[in-house]
């Protein structure tokens, strides 16, 4: 009676120490998070796109506030004024959580453009590298902003 006693105690210390509560480690991916001085520029804005890109291993999502969503709704192409665009890229990395999964990992860069209300009026920020500063150099921000003002909103089941 005895040694099954000790084995059931034995048993279950082994059990005790073996489980361990892992999942405040991988709760939050912090390589895809943005720094603290960038949450202001996407805060009370809504996702309107995705985007994949397998060849270069990135994710892009599309931000913008009501007034892009609600031109975007109706087609229209030309900048109004009082909108935001902003769209973040992040550098693809597997999920630990998940066998097969892709998530975004590094932060690569954020770019934001909005409407000023002049005709062909824009203000167009990127920020770039590992303390995501602000990118003195304009070349091919007019392709970039071109790219950005050409995309489409995600349908989305309405419920």
């Amino acid at each position: 009676m005895k040694t099954i006693l000790y084995f059931t105690g034995i048993l279950s210390l082994f059990f005790l120490f073996s489980c361990a509560d892992k999942t405040n480690e991988n709760a939050l991916n912090k390589d895809a998070s943005l720094p603290d001085v960038l949450l202001d520029k996407v805060s009370g804005l809504q996702v309107i796109n995705s985007s994949i890109n397998n060849k270069k291993h990135t994710t892009s999502l599309l931000y913008g506030n009501q007034k892009t969503v609600e031109r975007l709704k109706s087609d229209e192409l030309n900048l109004k004024k009082g909108e935001k665009l902003v769209w973040i890229t992040w550098h693809q990395k597997s999920d630990p959580n998940w066998i097969g999964a892709i998530i975004p990992g590094k932060l690569l860069s954020l770019e934001i453009l909005e409407s000023n209300g002049e005709k062909e009026g824009f203000n167009y920020q990127k920020f770039e590298g590992n303390k995501m500063e602000l990118q003195k150099d304009t070349l091919g921000s007019a392709h970039r902003i071109k790219e950005l003002l050409n995309q489409k909103k995600a349908n989305v089941p309405q419920l």
